[in-house]
């Protein structure tokens, strides 16, 4: 592919998703017309010239059972029924977006769904979803729509079931004290590298955001926020499970499922 074919398809991504690249912004992450998800930098940035990345999704959603075995699904199940808030959380490519979509078949189908994502990717086995996706600012710098204020508008949308696709900045702040307050039934990924440093990446960007906090606060407002943390991972490449779910209560994190090496 020549350099001409190469900025054809960078304009063409950022026609299609209606984002900005350019020198200002170097940058972009976009969903695509088929659902698959793309990142392009160019230069400055990409020093050796324009880089794109398509990461395609496919479009059936996987069983539950997929993710382990019915010790670990059937606790899944079960924090759906009791409407526990949820966090998945797990590295790159781990699941955690695969999962979520899985676990949306066994959301009653007269809850109305509301989900929030940077760049929308979830998909939903479900009759009432409400999808919304952050807007880049324009080349004036005006425009933006972040993901914390699709968080807070979100709440007047009336959710059932309010879902952050993945927290990753200021929106992690509004989104515990909306589960803090009485929204049940709530998920949202994360990335980490287990159950327990969950709480500490969240604690983390909750310090970031907010300073005037103190890090007791940002831990126990997680812990009054969070019912249960599912951890995923990336077993082969083809396959991704639940290696870990512990429920979160009184400051202490109990498990609830541990994989061993014979799931």
């Amino acid at each position: 592919i020549n350099s001409k074919q190469t900025q054809h398809c960078v304009e063409q991504i950022a026609r299609s998703s209606g984002r900005r690249i350019d020198l200002m912004s170097p940058i972009l992450d976009a969903r695509m017309s088929d659902g698959s998800r793309a990142c392009v930098v160019i230069p400055p940035i990409a020093v050796d010239g324009p880089t794109i990345s398509i990461r395609k999704f496919s479009k059936r959603i996987l069983p539950l059972a997929s993710f382990g075995p019915a010790a670990a699904t059937d606790i899944v199940k079960q924090l759906i029924t009791t409407r526990a808030n949820i966090v998945i959380s797990g590295a790159t490519s781990s699941g955690k977006t695969s999962l979520l979509s899985s676990a949306s078949q066994f959301f009653s189908p007269h809850e109305r769904i509301v989900c929030v994502e940077d760049t929308a990717e979830l998909r939903f086995a479900h009759p009432h979803v409400v999808q919304l996706q952050t807007r880049p600012a324009n080349s004036e710098g005006n425009g933006e729509i972040s993901l914390q204020s699709l968080v807070r508008a979100s709440l007047r949308l009336r959710p059932d079931r309010l879902i952050v696709g993945e927290v990753r900045g200021g929106e992690v702040v509004d989104m515990l004290l909306a589960l803090s307050s009485g929204h049940r039934g709530c998920w949202s990924t994360v990335h980490a590298n287990s159950a327990t440093e969950t709480v500490d990446r969240l604690a983390a960007m909750v310090l970031r955001d907010s300073p005037q906090w103190s890090h007791d606060q940002a831990v126990s407002t997680i812990y009054g926020a969070v019912g249960a943390i599912v951890f995923v991972k990336r077993v082969s490449a083809r396959r991704r499970s639940i290696v870990e779910i512990v429920s979160c209560s009184e400051s202490t994190l109990h498990t609830l499922y541990r994989a061993t090496d014979n799931d």
